[in-house]
This record gives structure tokens, C-alpha cells and sequence, in this order.
């Protein structure tokens, strides 16, 4: 059975979250991934236990992200780690701290391992790692100089020194690139398997840019981990300037055929925000679906629910429409 689901965030009133839920529920949707920010998990912990239940009671399986914690995971979120703790931010190669939390860094993985506790608490099934990826200066209108790259903190330096037998350098290289998706990959790897631990599933959600800019250049080298349940991918074709379907067909090939050589699920996520009110783009949410769904994928999720109406920084200009087509495009089963 397809598993078909959506984003959901913000409301954390479990009477209003219940009314959504039941939504959800007679639009045919059997997942839902609640946001656990640094916010929620300070704050909303008792709340979120009360939601995550009562998702439960309505059959869905619930799927948990960490909501841009440290800046290092997607979301539209902001973080109060790296205000308290800014020496476990990345380093540009000048030497300028930027205000991101670094992989390597001993105080970022403390608090992350605490947040794998807490999620399990709460009660989800899955636990999904979002867009992990270091540090992109077009996410936060910076403009750093020509060449810059991160981290070179005390600990990457202290790290590459061990592997490489060399000083980290101030110029990018090869090696360089390698050590960064390596330090994600052991990050990652150190937080599944905590979340093995724990009883819960895993799933890694990759940027749809196979290079080490935005994640891994390497999918497979994450796909064959033993703590991996659910690659995924989120193919936003108008954020990454692409044609759909072409752009899902792609990923979604890329996911499903990882995912059946190492016998994991798939995931594909479908872009529900930033989106124009023009009848073309809505056709395209449309062909986006399909061509997920006649990929194979084992799961397909909305970002977000209505289509983001809810944030108006992101809303879709038809946030009705678009929500729609993606609901018209799933299968009844």
C-alpha cells in the first residue's frame, strides 16, 4: 500500500490539530510528519505527546523532523542552540564564524542526541533526518568571499588531522569535499543508530543536488548504512528551477533503485509552497505526483499541509488549489 502523507506544523492545540487530522484522514492520507524544533522540545513536549497520539489513534504513521535545529536541517525555524553556543558554529575557511552548528562539533551532537530522547518520548514511528547539509550562504542572503567553504573549526581541524595525517587546509580541495561528506555521514550514522536504540525507524532526506554543496555527491554510501529505513529525496522543481515531472522521474528513479538494491523504502517529497496561482503550475503538482507514483515510491508527502497557507512567507498564491491536486493525484486504496 502507498503510503501517502504530509507535513504539519505550527498548531500545537491538540483540539484544533485533532479537527486537521481528521482532514487528513478522510482525504485519504495515512502519514503525517510533525515538526520537533528547538521550540517544540523546550516548550511543547507534553503537547506534542497529545498530537503524536492522537495521529496515532487516527492510523497515521507519524514521521518527526528535527525543524531547523542548529540551521543545519530544513525548516522555516529558528534556533536558539546556536545563539547560546557559538563556538559549536561552523568556521568559514577566513576564519568567520557563520551561524550554523557544525556535525563535528562535541556540544551540537550532545544536544541532537538529547533530541533523539525526546522524540522518542513523544512517541513517533520514524524519525527523519531533513535536508541535513552544511553550511549554504544563498539560504541566508550571505555573501561570504570567492572560495570560501566550511567548517574549519577547532574540532573539523582536529579531525582531519587524525584522518589525513596533514593540517586541514585553507584552500578547498578534493580531500577537503571528501572529509565533509564523510563527518555528515558519521553524524548521521551516529544519530540512527541512537534512534535504533530507541525502537524508531529512520529516514534521511537528501537535498535533490548530487554534490557535496548540498549533502552527498555518493547516495549509495548512505543508502547501504544497516540504520537507514527510508531514503528520500524532496525534488522541488520551482526552487531548484526544474522542469516537472522530469525532475521527480529522475529522483524518484535515483531513490526507488537504492532503495530495492539495499531493501529500504523510498520517499519522494512534493513541493506545496512558493508556488504562483498560474493553471500551469498547478498542473504541474499534478504531473509532479504521478510521476512519483508511477516511480514505484513506496511514500509520497506534501510540503506542507493547505499548501503552507499558514506561513505567509511561503504560502502558495492558491494555497486551496494546490493542495487539492496533490490530494486528486493519490490512489484511493
Amino acid at each position: 500500500m502507498l503510503e501517502k502523507g504530509t507535513s504539519y506544523f505550527s498548531v500545537r492545540d491538540v483540539d484544533h490539530a485533532e479537527r486537521d487530522l481528521d482532514r487528513f484522514r478522510e482525504n485519504g492520507l495515512n502519514a503525517v510528519l510533525h515538526t520537533f524544533s528547538e521550540r517544540d522540545r523546550q516548550y511543547y513536549a507534553e503537547s506534542m505527546s497529545d498530537i503524536v497520539a492522537a495521529s496515532h489513534d487516527r492510523g497515521f504513521r507519524v514521521y518527526m523532523n528535527p525543524w531547523s535545529i542548529g540551521r543545519v536541517f530544513g525548516g522555516e525555524a529558528l534556533s536558539e542552540f546556536i545563539g547560546k553556543n557559538p563556538e559549536s558554529c561552523q568556521v568559514l575557511s577566513t576564519g568567520d564564524r557563520v551561524p550554523t552548528a557544525c556535525f563535528n562539533d562535541p556540544g551540537f551532537n550532545e544536544y541532537m542526541r538529547g533530541w533523539v530522547a525526546d522524540a522518542a518520548d513523544v512517541g513517533a514511528d520514524v524519525l527523519f533526518w531533513d535536508e541535513p547539509h552544511w553550511y549554504i550562504p544563498d539560504w541566508f542572503d550571505h555573501e561570504v568571499p570567492e572560495g570560501a567553504w566550511t567548517c574549519r573549526c577547532e574540532s573539523c581541524q582536529e579531525l582531519y588531522e587524525q584522518e589525513y595525517d596533514e593540517q586541514m587546509p585553507a584552500t578547498r580541495t578534493d580531500r577537503i569535499d571528501e572529509f565533509r561528506e564523510a563527518s555528515l555521514l558519521s553524524f548521521l550514522d551516529e544519530m540512527m543508530e541512537l534512534t535504533a536504540e530507541k525502537g524508531l525507524e529512520n529516514a534521511v532526506c537528501l537535498l535533490p543536488s548530487e554534490d557535496s554543496d548540498h549533502g552527498l555527491s555518493d547516495w549509495e554510501r548512505l543508502a547501504a548504512n544497516d540504520h537507514l529505513d527510508v531514503l528520500v529525496t524532496d525534488p522541488y522543481w520551482d526552487v531548484f528551477d526544474e522542469e516537472s515531472p522530469a525532475f521527480i522521474s529522475y529522483f524518484t528513479d535515483t531513490v526507488v533503485s537504492l532503495a530495492e538494491e539495499h531493501d529500504i523504502g523510498s520517499q519522494i517529497w512534493i513541493q506545496g509552497f512558493r508556488l504562483d496561482d498560474d493553471p500551469e503550475t498547478v498542473e504541474d503538482v499534478r504531473k509532479a505526483t504521478r510521476a512519483a507514483i508511477d516511480g514505484g515510491v513506496d511514500s509520497v508527502f506534501m510540503w506542507g499541509y493547505d499548501a503552507c497557507r499558514s506561513i505567509s512567507d511561503i504560502a502558495c498564491e492558491d494555497p486551496e488549489a494546490v493542495w487539492n491536486a496533490y490530494l486528486d493525484e493519490l490512489p484511493a486504496e
